[in-house]
C-alpha cells in the first residue's frame, strides 16, 4: 500500500515538472505573438498572422506529422535492442527531405503566397528562415520525447518561448521590430536551443546511423496518415483565415488572430497531456491495470484542474487585454470567450489520442481530423459572411465539440472493453 503511494506521488510529481515547464515554455510561446500585436497595428498584425499561417502549415504537414511515428517505433526499438539509430536514421531523413520539399514549394508558389499574405520577396525569405527554425525546434523536442526525456523535451520548449520572446524585447528596444525581423526570431531562438542541448544528446544511442528501408517503409506508413491529418488539423487552426480573408479586412483577420492566438494557447497546453502521456501509454497499452488508473484516476484530476485554469483564463483575459491593448482589439475579446468554450472539447477528448495513437488507429484519427476540418470550413462559409469574424469562432467551437463527440462514441463502442478488468 505505502509503495503505491509513493509510486503515485511520484509520478505526479514528474508530470507537475513536466506539465509546469512545458506549461510555461507554451505560455511564452503564446505571450510572443501577443507582445508583437502591441507593437503592430491590427493591419500588420493581420498579414504577420497569415504569413505565420503558412509557416506553420508546412511545418505541421512536413515536420510535426513524423514525431508520433517516431517516438512509437523509437520506445519499441529500444526497448529491443537499446538503441534507437534506426527509428534516428528514418527521422533524419524526414527532415532533410522536409527542408528540400518547404524550399521548393516556396520556390513554385512564391507569388501566391506573397498575395495571399500581402508580403513582398525580402520578407518571403524570412518567412522561409522562420520555418528552418520551427523545424530545428520541433526535430530536437521530437528526439528528447522519443528517448523518454519529457523533462528535458519542457526544458527545450521553455528555453524556445524565453529566447523568442527576450528577442522580441530586445528588437523593440533597438528600434529593429518589423515584419522581417520577428520571423528571424525563430531560427535565432533554434540557434540558441541547439547550443544549449547538444551536449546532452547521448549520440551513443543514435550512432551509428543505419538506414533501414523496411524501418522507413513502416514509419512512413505511419506517417502519411499523420501527415494527413496533420494537414487537417492545420486548417482545423487556421483555416478561418481562408475564409475570413475573402470577406473581411485585413485589420479584422488581426483581430480575430490576436483572440484566436490566446486560443490555440490553451489548446497547445492541452497537447502537453498527449506528449507527456504518449510514452506511457505506448509502454503500458497492454496494461489493463495501468490503462484503467490512467482512465479513470489521471484523466478526471486533470481534466477538472484544466477546466479551472480555462474558466479563469475566460474571466480574467479581456481586462488584460483592455489594459494592453486600450481599445485597439476590443472585438478580439468576445472572439476568445467564444472560442475558449470549445477549449472544454478539446481538453476531453485529448486523453484519448495517445490510446488512439498507441494502437495505431491513425487512419481513424485523421478521418475524424478531415471530418472536423470539413465541417469547420462549411459552417465558416455560412456564418463568416454574416455574422463576420464572430461567426468563424461559433464554427470553430461546433466542429471541435463534434469531433469530441465522434471519438467518444468510437472509444465506448470499439476501445473500452479491451481495458475493462
Amino acid at each position: 500500500m505505502l509503495r503505491r503511494i509513493k509510486e503515485e506521488l511520484s509520478q505526479g510529481k514528474t508530470l507537475l515538472q513536466f506539465g509546469f515547464l512545458s506549461a510555461t515554455g507554451q505560455a511564452l510561446g503564446m505571450v510572443g505573438p501577443l507582445v508583437v500585436a502591441k507593437f503592430f497595428s491590427p493591419d500588420l498584425f493581420g498579414r504577420y498572422s497569415l504569413a505565420k499561417m503558412i509557416v506553420f502549415f508546412f511545418s505541421s504537414l512536413l515536420i510535426s506529422s513524423s514525431q508520433m511515428p517516431f517516438v512509437v517505433h523509437a520506445i519499441q526499438e529500444r526497448a529491443e535492442s537499446g538503441k534507437i539509430n534506426k527509428s534516428f536514421s528514418v527521422q533524419c531523413t524526414f527532415f532533410a527531405l522536409s527542408l528540400c520539399i518547404f524550399a521548393v514549394i516556396t520556390l513554385f508558389l512564391g507569388k501566391q503566397i506573397m498575395l495571399f499574405a500581402k508580403i513582398n520577396r525580402v520578407d518571403l525569405f524570412f518567412v522561409m528562415l522562420a520555418f528552418v527554425g520551427l523545424a530545428l525546434k520541433t526535430f530536437l523536442c521530437n528526439l528528447f520525447m522519443a528517448l523518454g526525456e519529457r523533462i528535458k523535451n519542457s526544458f527545450a520548449e521553455l528555453i524556445f518561448g524565453f529566447s523568442s520572446l527576450a528577442l522580441i524585447f530586445v528588437l523593440y528596444l533597438t528600434d529593429l521590430i518589423n515584419l522581417r525581423t520577428i520571423f528571424l526570431v525563430y531560427l535565432l531562438s533554434a540557434c540558441v536551443l541547439i547550443i544549449i542541448f547538444i551536449r546532452t544528446v547521448d549520440f551513443k544511442l543514435l550512432l551509428p546511423l543505419n538506414f533501414n528501408r523496411e524501418q522507413f517503409r513502416t514509419m512512413f506508413n505511419f506517417t502519411k496518415w499523420i501527415m494527413l491529418g496533420a494537414t487537417a488539423v492545420y486548417f482545423i487552426n487556421w483555416g478561418d483565415n481562408l475564409v475570413l480573408r475573402y470577406f473581411v479586412s485585413m485589420e479584422d483577420i488581426g483581430k480575430y488572430n490576436l483572440g484566436y492566438q490566446v486560443f490555440k494557447g490553451v489548446v497547445m497546453l492541452t497537447f502537453i497531456i498527449y506528449s507527456y502521456f504518449l510514452p506511457f501509454v505506448s509502454e503500458h497499452i497492454g496494461d489493463r491495470s495501468k490503462m484503467r488508473s490512467y482512465l479513470y484516476s489521471k484523466r478526471p484530476k486533470i481534466f477538472i484542474l484544466g477546466f479551472i485554469v480555462i474558466a479563469i483564463i475566460f474571466i480574467l483575459f479581456p481586462s488584460m487585454f483592455r489594459f494592453f491593448y486600450g481599445n485597439t482589439y476590443e472585438d478580439s475579446i468576445l472572439v476568445l470567450r467564444v472560442l475558449l468554450i470549445g477549449s472544454v472539447s478539446v481538453l476531453y477528448s485529448i486523453f484519448y489520442d495517445p490510446i488512439l495513437h498507441s494502437l495505431k488507429r491513425y487512419k481513424f484519427t485523421q478521418t475524424v481530423n478531415l471530418i472536423q476540418v470539413l465541417l469547420n470550413i462549411l459552417l465558416d462559409l455560412l456564418f463568416v459572411p454574416v455574422m463576420g469574424m464572430v461567426g468563424a469562432a461559433v464554427a470553430t467551437v461546433i466542429a471541435y465539440f463534434c469531433r469530441a463527440v465522434i471519438i467518444e462514441v468510437y472509444f465506448r463502442t470499439k476501445l473500452k472493453a479491451q481495458f475493462e478488468l
